[in-house]
């Protein structure tokens, strides 16, 4: 029988240890989805279509990434997403002060670089999509 190294013991720990927090925010947001009222009671259902499809899509679209940086990263853009859903009682993304590319190239690369790395948490998966 083939010795398991600890290196692998601990990797395959931390990949359960991150599966079972994806999966928990996975059904955490899906659970919001299902019994989310709308400020506007005729807009219930939008707004938890738009819940479950975007939960849905975003999921399966990450579900190949295997970096566990990538994947904290992912889980807290989730979770602070859902917070700011939950508090601020939209289901949308907040809009980011700053629009893209408002800083000009004459204002130094510094302060573009600081404008890409200040991007709030919860937008970053609309960065990738837009």
């Amino acid at each position: 029988m083939p010795q398991i190294s600890p290196y692998h013991s601990a990797l395959c720990l931390m990949a359960s240890s991150n599966r079972g927090q994806v999966l928990s925010l996975y059904r955490r947001i899906l659970r919001v989805g299902w019994s989310w009222k709308a400020q506007n009671p005729s807009e219930t259902k939008t707004e938890r279509d738009y819940i479950i499809n975007e939960t849905q899509q975003l999921f399966r679209a990450n579900k190949n990434i295997t970096n566990m940086k990538n994947i904290k990263e992912h889980v807290a853009e989730g979770e602070a997403r859902l917070e700011m859903a939950i508090h601020y009682k939209t289901p949308y993304p907040r809009p980011v002060n700053m629009p893209p590319n408002t800083i000009t190239k004459g204002w130094g690369r510094g302060n573009i670089r600081r404008q890409n790395v200040s991007r709030p948490v919860y937008i970053k998966s609309i960065d990738n999509t837009s």
